[in-house]
């Protein structure tokens, strides 16, 4: 069978942009895109050039083994359950060598392990940085984004530990398990991974079109998001304040009721309802100031509740 495309080469893979007639492997290689997402070729191929930036990047690292194996005996510490005795060997040792990535390693995964996402992978951006073959840092660091939903950074992470340690590797194994575990996860919300991670670029391009005040381009933006992702939250609760300040209060509502119904804990929107239907018809939303905050990773999966943080910021503002 001749390729739907070329029609010189033998076809041997479904396309999705074909309606799974068979291509060549040539015009898979020159037709991807965007549109390709799910495809295992395609994914495949993403993960590749991620692996070849691993790879190619120059560096050049300082070993010093009496520092490493100091860092391992306060890791030890850190394993057994005493993380104060292991973050002080181990920030002793950074006041000497602050840019030794085996001691900004240590200190990462302390932090990791107290809870503190934004310190550990401070301290493990630049470990990877320093060194960039360092499977156990690009793994840690994996995890650490993980924690925080960030998924687009998680999954570069884990694919650069097993870019360095090989999917046969005691790290490469960890990390295609937690890939796995991503993947099982993103597929939930109907999309692939690479349609999850693009979406969540538009998204970033939305809200910051919603902080410009540039409304009917945020409203563009999650509308993309939406056209793909129909249960995205925060798209349809950030287009209702967009809706709301263009003075479009039905359409306000509509969009902040739609994320009220897919996730009914999903504080943002509760308390934005509530300044929208105190509106008039026509009635644009004054006194707009649109907060950065990934609620999700901020609030809800540590348990903490947005309303009483808005609370105790009017407190402290009242004093």
């Amino acid at each position: 069978m001749k390729c739907a495309l070329c029609h010189e080469r033998k076809g041997k893979r479904g396309c999705k942009l074909t309606s799974a007639q068979f291509i060549c492997p040539s015009c898979c290689a020159s037709t991807r895109r965007a549109e390709c997402d799910g495809c295992g070729y395609y994914e495949a191929s993403l993960a590749y050039q991620r692996e070849k930036q691993v790879r190619q990047k120059p560096y050049i690292t300082e070993i010093i083994p009496d520092v490493d194996d100091r860092c391992d005996e306060a890791l030890v510490l850190v394993e057994k359950g005493d993380i104060a005795q292991g973050q002080a060997v181990l920030e002793d040792l950074r006041r000497q060598y602050p840019n030794y990535h085996t001691v900004l390693y240590g200190i990462g995964v302390c932090h990791g392990m107290k809870g503190q996402m934004d310190e550990a992978i401070s301290c493990l951006e630049r470990a990877v940085e320093i060194f960039p073959p360092f499977a156990h840092a690009h793994y840690n660091l994996g995890s650490s984004y993980s924690k925080k939903a960030d998924i687009e950074n998680a999954v570069k992470a884990y694919e650069a530990a097993i870019a360095i340690d090989g999917s046969e590797g005691e790290v490469g194994r960890l990390a295609r398990e937690r890939l796995d575990e991503l993947e099982a996860i993103v597929k939930t919300s109907g999309v692939g991974l690479s349609t999850y991670i693009r979406n969540g670029r538009i998204f970033d391009r939305g809200f910051l079109a919603l902080q410009d005040g540039r409304f009917q381009a945020a409203i563009d933006l999650f509308a993309q998001v939406l056209a793909t992702q129909k249960d995205h939250v925060q798209s349809y609760g950030n287009m209702g304040l967009a809706y709301a300040i263009l003075g479009n209060r039905q359409k306000a509502l509509e969009c902040l009721d739609k994320a009220i119904e897919l996730d009914p804990e999903y504080e943002p929107a509760i308390v934005n309802r509530l300044s929208v239907a105190s509106l008039k018809d026509g009635e644009a939303l004054p006194d707009f100031d649109p907060r950065e905050l990934n609620y999700y990773s901020e609030f809800k999966l540590r348990g903490k509740s947005y309303v009483q943080h808005l609370v105790d910021e009017l407190k402290a503002g009242g004093k």
